[in-house]
């Protein structure tokens, strides 16, 4: 019954895992970062038990160390996508950094 287990959960994770998207919007990068974040936590926070005397009296570092890693991983969502905030497009269609406020206004 555990091999069958495995063997189905090994096939879905190969046909189902999520495709990289092309035109992902900020949002969608934010949420994976931080879902990452809280996942690698959850290991680290794991992987800490191991050094534990008793580690069943301390399962709430597993929690911690998903909080942490959720909250790292919001700071790096943000980070990537902080481009987009400090990003225009000129006219003729190129992309320049912006230092501080602009104000366009056509003369005409």
């Amino acid at each position: 019954m555990k091999r069958i287990l495995v063997s189905i959960a090994l096939v879905l994770s190969l046909f189902v895992l999520p495709a990289q998207s092309q035109a992902a919007s900020s949002l969608e990068i934010v949420f994976w970062d931080s879902l990452m974040g809280a996942g690698m936590g959850a290991l680290v926070g794991t992987a800490t038990l191991a050094f534990m005397n008793n580690p069943g009296d301390h399962l709430e570092r597993i929690a911690q160390g998903a909080s942490i890693g959720l909250i790292c991983g919001l700071g790096f969502g943000v980070y990537e996508i902080s481009p987009m905030f400090y990003t225009t497009t000129t006219p003729s269609g190129e992309k320049e950094r912006v230092y501080g406020l602009r104000l366009t206004a056509p003369l005409q």
